[in-house]
């Protein structure tokens, strides 16, 4: 094949050796300007249910499609569910969390407000917020080629987060009078579970009774160190931290591709 490649793309079609796919309007200016890709040129397509396909590039007057040639192996997930919780936060900085956390495999994320939080959400705007919010992630995916989008659920209160379930719950805290356990020892205790939830604060972090709260529903209270963090750098801190202990520190085979 021709070594010229995009990141992957991301389509609604489950394609079969030979079949040709269609591209969006966005997704054609991306392969014909952005890429400036040739017929035949080879592209990664990935309908999001974790297959992960090669294709060729064809052009068909203003219209660009791809024609599949072969499915590879998926090397891009995790071998945990991780699931963020994160309080919101402003502005430039709920778009780079959102960014970094795709790129590090983070499967759903899940707004939330709680009584620090700054940010606040009006009906009105939620929509369009979360439209927005999702062609970041997908842009995202496709970058750091991803074979699935990140789950990305409405805003919801602090109190629906006791509610969520995963096999190991953590909320990180960052209160030095406040007991907390270490990271590495909890995921230790729970070497394999199928689902991890984490949930993180906003600017103004929690309240103690919020910590409390989540602590007698059934969660672990973990520090991320002797430094105070900023919101976006926990989430990324902890995501990394975890994916690695779970998935990352195993040897991996080389790439098919």
């Amino acid at each position: 094949f021709p070594t010229r490649r995009s990141s992957d793309l991301f389509v609604n079609t489950l394609a079969m050796p030979g079949e040709l796919i269609p591209m969006t309007k966005e997704q054609t200016h991306h392969i014909r300007r952005v890429m400036r890709m040739q017929q035949g040129d080879v592209i990664r397509v990935a309908d999001n249910s974790g297959r992960v396909l090669l294709a060729e590039v064809e052009y068909h007057q203003e219209e660009a499609a791809a024609r599949v040639v072969r499915e590879v192996r998926d090397r891009s997930r995790t071998s945990v569910e991780l699931i963020l919780a994160q309080g919101m936060i402003k502005g430039e900085k709920w778009d780079y969390l959102l960014q970094k956390s795709a790129e590090l495999g983070v499967a759903e994320i899940i707004p939330f407000v709680s009584s620090r939080c700054v940010v606040k959400i009006k009906d009105e705007k939620s929509e369009k917020k979360i439209v927005r919010w999702n062609k970041i992630l997908c842009e995202a995916c496709e970058q750091c080629k991803r074979s699935t989008l990140v789950r990305l659920q409405p805003p919801c209160t602090f109190s629906q987060l006791s509610q969520i379930d995963a096999d190991l719950r953590l909320i990180a805290y960052e209160d030095a009078d406040c007991k907390s356990e270490r990271l590495c020892e909890v995921l230790r205790a729970h070497p394999s579970p199928k689902r991890v939830l984490m949930v993180v604060g906003s600017e103004g972090g929690f309240s103690a009774d919020e910590v409390e709260a989540l602590t007698a529903s059934g969660f672990h209270r973990v520090s991320l160190g002797g430094r105070i963090l900023r919101a976006e750098t926990a989430a990324i801190s902890l995501l990394n931290s975890i994916e690695f202990y779970y998935d990352m520190a195993g040897e991996k085979d080389e790439d098919d591709i």
